[in-house]
């Protein structure tokens, strides 16, 4: 005996909700991945001893942004090796050296 077409519908539209669900739950996993992912390569990028021209400037423009980007203090204080102003280059310094030769 068929089932009728309302009953039918009902489940066709739980169907379908539970598969957005599974979707949405999907499309969070990756961005969550992407996150980490990203965030693995800048902190990699900062952890290397370069003095290069873009790690430098990788580091000021963290410094610059981030304190606007977090909400927490917490958050804000996990960075704080970044932010410090002594783990970032003195530009002056690096113009007076140029200047020199």
């Amino acid at each position: 005996m068929r089932k009728p077409i309302a009953e039918r519908i009902s489940q066709l539209e739980e169907r379908r909700k539970a598969l957005q669900a599974r979707l949405d739950r999907q499309g969070r996993a990756q961005a969550t991945r992407r996150k980490i992912l990203l965030g693995s390569f800048l902190l990699e990028q900062l952890e290397r001893n370069d003095q290069t021209r873009h790690h430098d400037e990788l580091r000021q423009w963290l410094a610059k942004e981030l304190p606007a980007f977090f909400t927490r203090d917490a958050d804000l204080a996990l960075f704080a090796d970044i932010l410090e102003p002594a783990s970032l280059p003195d530009v002056q310094d690096n113009s007076d050296d140029n200047d020199q030769r």
